[in-house]
C-alpha cells in the first residue's frame, strides 16, 4: 500500500465523535418533533414507539454517512463504530431511569444499529 492509499485507511476518532454528535442531535430534533405531533394529534403510543425506532435508526444511518465522509475512508468501520457508540450512549442514558436488562432483544438492536450505521458509512465514503 502506498502512503496516499494508507492515509485514507484509518479509523478517525474525531470523525466517529462528529457522527455521534450529529446522530444525537438528529435524535433530539426527531424526538421533539414527534412529541409535538403526539401532543397535537391522537397518535397511539404503539405508533409513536414505532416512529421513534425509525427516527432512531435514521439518525444512526445519517451519523454513519457523516462519519465516513469526514474520515474519508474505511466507511463501514467508521460508520459502524458510530452505531456501536450511539447504542452504548442510548443504553447508558436509559439505565439512568430503568435498570438495563441484557437480553437478546437488546443485543439484536445493537447489531442492527451497527449494521445500519455501517451501511451509512459505506454510502458516506463513496459520496466523495
Amino acid at each position: 500500500m502506498t502512503q496516499s492509499e494508507n492515509e485514507g485507511a484509518v479509523i478517525k476518532v474525531s470523525s466517529i465523535l462528529f457522527g455521534l454528535v450529529v446522530s444525537l442531535i438528529l435524535l433530539l430534533i426527531g424526538s421533539l418533533v414527534l412529541g409535538v405531533i403526539i401532543s397535537l394529534s391522537n397518535v397511539a403510543n404503539q405508533s409513536a414507539s414505532r416512529i421513534l425506532f425509525i427516527v432512531n435508526y435514521l439518525a444512526i444511518f445519517i451519523g454513519g454517512i457523516v462519519a465516513a465522509y469526514s474520515a474519508g475512508g474505511k466507511g463501514w468501520v467508521n460508520g459502524g463504530l458510530v452505531g456501536l457508540t450511539y447504542m452504548l450512549v442510548i443504553v447508558l442514558l436509559g439505565s439512568l431511569w430503568n435498570p438495563v436488562v441484557f437480553s437478546f432483544s437488546l443485543f439484536l438492536r445493537v447489531i442492527i444499529g451497527f449494521l445500519i450505521s455501517a451501511f451509512g458509512g459505506m454510502i458516506g465514503v463513496n459520496i466523495i
